[in-house]
């Protein structure tokens, strides 16, 4: 029977996270890619993975030792959110398993998003913005020029989005691709992050078509919001 790969210790994991700063010096700062802070949950976790470095990591073996190093933390750790700061993390064949693939190249999602957000800063007309996000829809990644999947055989026509409606549409931050299905449905009730996602109401059109289970819902938060 084939015996279960042992544990890292505190040295290792130690070990690990200091050979894991050097490679960031070298490698990995002109990138960009963040490095977390001594002693911290993401430090633990990069420590183990990188002292784990020829297999893979389940997360309830990783919230094991973070419990361990630390005590009183949540069970559930969220390793993958790692490549949120740049680091190469890989999912696992075993679902909730990951490993660090790589330490030397920052996560190729990385790239491509800062390429993505350094295209959009630099962009000074809608057509560099457009090819900032590959030509695509920013809310349902739509290609311009080819028929939408969703609407047979007309073609996508990407046109200038608002992020946030009651900004100014002169500010380019403000701005984001959106073929014209998005931007006509979305129009003027929702507000967008960077990538296209909503991530407010921007007007009450979403709430007066909502459920009135929901409409009490926002209700209810609105009078403790509001208390006066």
């Amino acid at each position: 029977m084939t015996q279960p790969a042992p544990t890292p210790s505190q040295k290792q994991i130690a070990d690990a996270f200091a050979d894991l700063k050097r490679i960031h010096n070298i490698h990995l700062t002109q990138h960009g890619v963040r490095l977390p802070t001594d002693g911290s949950n993401k430090a633990i976790w990069l420590g183990v993975l990188w002292a784990c470095k020829d297999r893979e990591v389940h997360k309830e073996e990783m919230s094991a030792i973070v419990q361990r190093e630390k005590g009183g933390n949540p069970a559930d750790q969220q390793v993958r959110h790692l490549k949120r700061d740049g680091w190469n993390i890989v999912e696992g064949v075993v679902r909730g398993a990951h490993r660090l693939d790589n330490p030397y190249q920052p996560s190729p999602d990385w790239l491509n998003e800062r390429a993505r957000r350094q295209g959009q800063l630099a962009a000074t007309t809608f057509d560099k913005l457009k090819r900032a996000f590959g030509n695509r829809c920013a809310t349902c990644g739509a290609t311009e020029g080819e028929p939408d999947p969703r609407y047979g055989r007309t073609r996508v026509q990407l046109q200038q989005g608002h992020r946030d409606p009651a900004l100014p549409d002169t500010d380019r931050e403000n701005i984001i691709p959106q073929c014209q299905f998005c931007n006509r449905q979305y129009r003027r009730d929702f507000v967008f992050d960077e990538k296209g996602r909503v991530r407010a109401v921007a007007d009450v059109g979403p709430v007066s078509r909502a459920s009135s289970a929901v409409q009490r819902k926002i209700l209810a938060f609105l009078k403790g919001k509001f208390k006066e």
